[in-house]
């Protein structure tokens, strides 16, 4: 395997990486996560009559909701790619088949 290859291959695997670290199934678990230990932190804030701790549980509660639904609408706008695409292909399919008589 020559050099261009490796580096090729690396640079593929970056972009790999790169794209999982920010899908929609890893914001929308990430955020499950922060809501649920924010969840926990207010909670336990509360009952221990922490302000402080509570109001960081609030903020991570909050930030992990962001997160969730960041997860979410890049999950929708991936299905509409996706439509899209099926759509874009169906109607070159059917010009093909007008054009050459089908």
């Amino acid at each position: 395997m020559g050099m261009e290859d490796k580096d090729d291959l690396r640079g593929r695997s970056r972009d790999a990486v790169d794209d999982m670290a920010h899908s929609a199934a890893a914001d929308k678990a990430k955020g499950t996560v922060n809501e649920t230990v924010g969840k926990v932190k207010e909670h336990v804030g509360r009952a221990l009559g922490d302000h402080e701790l509570q109001a960081k549980g609030a903020i991570q509660q909050a930030e992990g909701k962001k997160d969730r639904m960041k997860g979410e609408i890049k999950e929708k706008i991936d299905d509409a790619k996706t439509k899209a695409k099926a759509g874009v292909e169906a109607l070159k399919d059917k010009i093909d088949e007008a054009r050459h008589g089908k």
